[in-house]
């Protein structure tokens, strides 16, 4: 399965997206479609925003990203995540009908116990609760700073070496999971990986921006969006990001290139790719049509 950020949402045109669909198993985190969905609240650029939240009707919508990880770790997650992929795809088709943000006003959505909510300033609610996950990550991200402590003396010189990193998801992914073995090989590990990875890689770039012995972190809450959609692989099964930011493919692709230096039966795809690469493997040319490629 191919998971589509939101940096692949916006930057892959509708018609591109429909020839994939029609080829390849597409999902989109219900993170991503929150994201683009908090922009719905400007007139002016309602059509826009509208455009491209609507592209996230083409791809399957995956469970909330800690759903997905609760399922595959044994662990559980609040109740109230499964709530959005209900909700979104009623949002969906509420703003499919509505060719004005006036429109979409009068709309409604229904939660699963019955809640009756009005589409009024709904993009602006999202972008609150879109908020209120930044502040956790933040508070979440900062206390990883106690598991893995880097020196605040050696601030901006902070290298991640892939034997380094081997270790730091261990402790990271015990960290974040009290009940894992410490079984490298089990599905538990390796379902947290990809989002214990882009954490680490996170925690290095704070540390380096810091001044020297500044122990502080500046942690930038856009990374929140790319953590959660990175938490969304399941590289057991194979599945592949798809995402034009280069901080998630660096990432990424360094995660699983040290884990399988420690691991018996090493993963053979670094399980992330850029838009283009994407439309490349799919045999979509520039043009929107599909090329020579198989």
């Amino acid at each position: 399965m191919y998971i589509l950020d939101t940096s692949a949402i916006q930057g892959i045109a509708r018609a591109k997206l429909e020839l994939v669909a029609a080829k390849a198993d597409i999902s989109v985190s219900t993170f991503s479609v929150l994201e683009l969905g908090s922009h719905l609240h400007e007139e002016a650029r309602y059509l826009r925003a509208r455009g491209n939240f609507l592209k996230c009707a083409i791809p399957s919508m995956l469970e909330d990203p800690f759903v997905l990880l609760s399922q595959r770790t044994g662990t559980q997650a609040n109740p109230s995540r499964r709530e959005d992929q209900i909700v979104l795809d009623q949002l969906l088709e509420a703003v499919r009908q509505s060719n004005t943000l006036a429109e979409l006003d009068q709309k409604t959505v229904t939660f699963p116990d019955g809640a009756v909510a009005s589409c009024k300033g709904v993009g602006a609610r999202i972008a609150s609760g879109l908020a209120n996950e930044e502040a956790e990550f933040v508070s979440h991200i900062q206390s990883l700073a106690t598991v893995i402590q880097l020196d605040p003396e050696l601030n901006g010189q902070h290298t991640l070496l892939p034997e380094n990193l081997a270790a730091c998801l261990i402790s990271v992914i015990r960290h974040l999971n009290p009940g894992f073995n410490g079984d490298i090989q089990s599905p538990a590990f390796l379902a947290t990986v990809p989002y214990a990875g882009y954490l680490i890689h996170r925690l290095y770039k704070y540390a380096n921006a810091r001044p020297i012995n500044e122990v502080t972190l500046n942690v930038d809450t856009n990374d929140c969006e790319d953590a959660y959609i990175a938490s969304c692989l399941d590289i057991c099964r194979g599945d592949t990001l798809v995402t034009n930011d280069t901080g998630t493919i660096e990432a990424l692709r360094n995660t699983i290139s040290a884990l399988n230096t420690v691991l018996q039966a090493p993963i053979g795809s670094s399980h992330v790719m850029s838009n283009e690469e994407f439309l490349n493997a799919m045999g979509i040319g520039p043009s929107g049509q599909a090329s020579a490629v198989p």
